[in-house]
């Protein structure tokens, strides 16, 4: 028991920093999940980036002039096959991305879509010339 000399934090004191901590806590922890995910979808279009460029390889070095068929890039194993001339994409456990679908369009035009390994799995679009998350 504290006599009247000693100091020492009320009940009251004690309750008012804790509720002030779980304030902080509730506004700072969703702030920092959404860059989180920020952080994730911009990795997802780092790695898309790569691809990209690696089909613009593919196509330059080919005779036919034109991206590969969706029959030959119909997972992301094939992919990494038909890309590792050109650049380097992990594996799908690794990746920051998952594979959806690839299309080509024309001998000129793909769409590839991905999700990123966020909490929402966001769609990232790519294509010769754009890409949209």
């Amino acid at each position: 028991m504290l006599k009247h000399n000693e100091k020492g934090f009320t009940l009251i004191e004690l309750l008012i920093v804790i509720v002030i901590i779980g304030i902080l806590a509730a506004v700072a922890i969703p702030r920092f999940q959404g860059v989180s995910d920020k952080a994730k979808i911009g990795a997802a279009q780092a790695e898309l980036a790569t691809v990209k460029n690696g089909l613009g390889m593919y196509q330059a070095e080919n005779d036919s002039s034109s991206y590969p068929t969706a029959a030959i890039l119909a997972s992301h194993a094939n992919l990494i096959t038909v890309l590792a001339p050109y650049v380097q994409i992990p594996n799908a456990t690794d990746a920051n991305f998952v594979w959806s679908s690839y299309a080509r369009a024309s001998k000129d035009t793909f769409v590839l879509k991905c999700k990123a390994k966020d909490r929402s799995s966001t769609e990232i679009v790519v294509t010769p010339t754009v890409m949209t998350p």
